[in-house]
């Protein structure tokens, strides 16, 4: 006759023994998902380490104007740069949007902008003429630059720091905004469609501002 007190013994084990499995796998996962947030928290505490000092290339271009444009034309004044083409039917109409929100609201004469395609070859000075009086660009303060397509490469690239490229029909490029200071050092890197990012971009402006005119 069957023991039942032994049976269920028997059962208890069987139900110990294949929940193992499930035990273990749950331990992977909990592994694999702590590994996980670690390698996400871990690059994000490098961010508040300081850029690497950095100057930006001297430049000949061309604005939306036609007149020659380079780095001498900003001496004094602090600039927020990015790269752009007029066609472009992803990123680039929100970037542009952002930059004339900045332009808008920061109306210290010191701060400059700088819109340069990565599509010259299109975006002539009377493509970019339309496309800086179609998002209210002030003549006086955002350029948009075309100029020679390797040396606006090489100056993404080498000088900014920023990826920027022809690939088979396409533009790619960097969404990031760059911010230069008067003495022509790369201050940061600010990602156009992140808020936080744009809130700082604005908070540094002003200290950057602050701090040239305790100097």
């Amino acid at each position: 006759m069957n023991n039942p007190i032994e049976n269920r013994s028997q059962e208890e084990n069987r139900i110990e023994k294949s929940s193992i499995p499930w035990i273990v796998l749950g331990v992977v996962i909990l592994t694999i998902a702590g590994i996980t947030l670690w390698t996400t928290v871990k690059p994000n505490a490098k961010t508040s380490e300081p850029i690497p000092l950095t100057s930006v290339p001297d430049f000949n271009l061309t604005n939306q104007d036609g007149k020659p444009f380079g780095l001498s034309d900003l001496d004094g004044k602090l600039w927020v740069t990015d790269f752009i083409f007029t066609n472009c039917p992803t990123i680039c109409p929100d970037m542009t949007q952002r930059m004339a929100e900045l332009q808008s609201e920061i109306s210290n004469d010191k701060v400059n902008f700088l819109s340069i395609t990565v599509d010259p070859e299109r975006d002539t000075p009377q493509v970019l003429s339309q496309y800086a009086l179609d998002n209210g660009a002030k003549q006086d303060r955002w350029q948009f630059l075309t100029g020679d397509k390797d040396h606006i490469y090489n100056l993404a690239n080498k000088g900014f720091k920023l990826p920027a490229a022809y690939h088979e029909g396409v533009f790619p490029h960097s969404r990031k905004f760059v911010v230069i200071k008067p003495d022509r050092t790369i201050h940061d890197y600010y990602d156009s469609r992140s808020e936080a990012a744009m809130k700082k971009l604005r908070k540094d402006i002003k200290l950057i501002l602050k701090d040239e005119e305790n100097n």
